[in-house]
């Protein structure tokens, strides 16, 4: 992007662009599928106002990414919007607070365990924000912030955490470890084959808890979209293949909320969390 497109980008573009809204659907679909695998009838409007707190978290987990990675993204992207002066990195540390209080303050509408557990996303992203540059952990920091999603959800239409919850949550952190670790190339460290087998490995997951049709065909079409997406970082597009596997989380959990015995609407609420993100990456860089 050259410095001429920065200028003219508006301000709310700008916002757009540090909060990376592209991937902003994969967390509504998180919330789905965490709230389904705890109950296949959980309330839609709980499940609507959790979906809502986890978006927002991830929001001002973005923007806060930006605000410690400034001075490094001063020399390599200095066209983000910190760095280029688009957005403040006051008005930005505004927006994290403000975000991160909005979303406890829905939480703790729901009760006092999704709120517990909402404080502990909280402090699991600020950690990984700060502390995610030259950390060899940092993928399972980051794969630990979606688990999470599914556990606040869970809590939040169920009194405690079933095994399916943190089974599907152990599958969903093993995939963005391999996700963030493929992430990680782009940054010039040696990709692995483990990576490989870890996006994959929900598939075997899914399929030997809940062989159902339609679950085998959803597994085949996540499947089929991870082998893409790897195709595409054996090629060395980097960028295009982790954008690929970060709407692919979406697929998961469409896969997931299919072997617990979901509604055909929450699956396909999943699915139209993939099918925008995927549009939204067009517009909006979402690495």
């Amino acid at each position: 992007m050259s410095s001429a497109d920065v200028a003219a980008r508006p301000a709310a573009g700008a916002w757009l662009a540090l909060a990376r809204v592209s991937n902003t659907p994969t967390v509504v679909s998180n919330t789905v599928a965490g709230a389904v695998l705890a109950s296949a009838a959980a309330e839609a409007g709980t499940v609507a106002v959790v979906a809502v707190a986890m978006a927002l978290f991830y929001t001002a987990g973005m923007i806060l990414n930006d605000v410690l990675d400034e001075a490094v993204d001063r020399v390599q992207r200095p066209e983000r919007p910190l760095p280029s002066g688009q957005v403040t990195r006051r008005a930005a540390i505004t927006a994290v607070a403000a975000l991160f209080a909005i979303g406890l303050a829905l939480l703790a509408l729901e009760g006092t365990e999704p709120l517990l557990a909402g404080l502990g996303l909280v402090a699991l992203i600020v950690l990984y924000d700060a502390w995610h540059k030259g950390n060899a952990l940092s993928p399972v920091l980051m794969g630990g912030c979606r688990a999470l999603v599914y556990v606040v959800a869970a809590l939040a239409v169920t009194a405690s955490v079933e095994a399916e919850v943190w089974g599907a949550a152990a599958m969903l952190l093993l995939y963005i470890v391999g996700l963030t670790q493929a992430a990680k190339a782009e940054g010039g460290s040696v990709l692995r084959a483990w990576p490989y087998a870890a996006v994959l490995a929900p598939v075997v997951y899914f399929l030997a808890v809940s062989p159902t049709l339609e679950t085998i065909l959803l597994c085949g079409a996540f499947g089929a979209w991870a082998v893409w997406a790897l195709q595409l970082l054996r090629a060395g597009r980097i960028g295009p293949a982790v954008g690929a596997l970060i709407a692919g989380v979406a697929l998961f959990d469409a896969v997931a909320v299919a072997s617990a015995g979901g509604s055909a609407v929450a699956v396909a609420v999943c699915a139209a969390a993939f099918a925008a993100t995927v549009a939204l990456q067009t517009r909006i860089a979402g690495t």
